[in-house]
């Protein structure tokens, strides 16, 4: 009796989680903008006349900090990435909250059995 019961369940978050897929590609991390200087003597960026902005991507592997430079045409590419990786983030907050309320109806019906 609970397995169907369940299967409605199982299907709404089968359903979810293909709506989760729906925004691949993804990518974790902070895009950012940076002004750098060369270090050229007789440039203008010793003067204040920073180059830039130069994208980095900055991003945390096994509790470090890491950053790779990215091209200027690949920043929009980068950008949708990184946003599609934060919807998912949260919808699938939004999953889990639902099916921690749906485990918590189902806990208080059968109680009441």
């Amino acid at each position: 009796m609970t397995a169907r019961r369940s299967n409605p369940q199982l299907r709404k978050a089968r359903q979810h989680f293909q709506a989760l897929a729906r925004l691949l590609p993804m990518l974790a991390g902070s895009l950012v903008g940076q002004y750098v200087t060369c270090g050229k003597p007789r440039c203008r960026c010793t003067r204040g006349q920073k180059h830039g902005p130069l994208y980095y991507l900055y991003w945390k592997e096994q509790g470090r900090s890491r950053s790779l430079y990215v091209p200027r045409e690949k920043v929009s590419e980068l950008r949708r990435q990184i946003q599609n990786y934060r919807r998912f983030q949260t919808e699938l907050r939004s999953l889990l909250r639902r099916q921690l309320r749906d485990w918590q109806r189902t806990v208080r019906e059968e109680r009441r059995r």
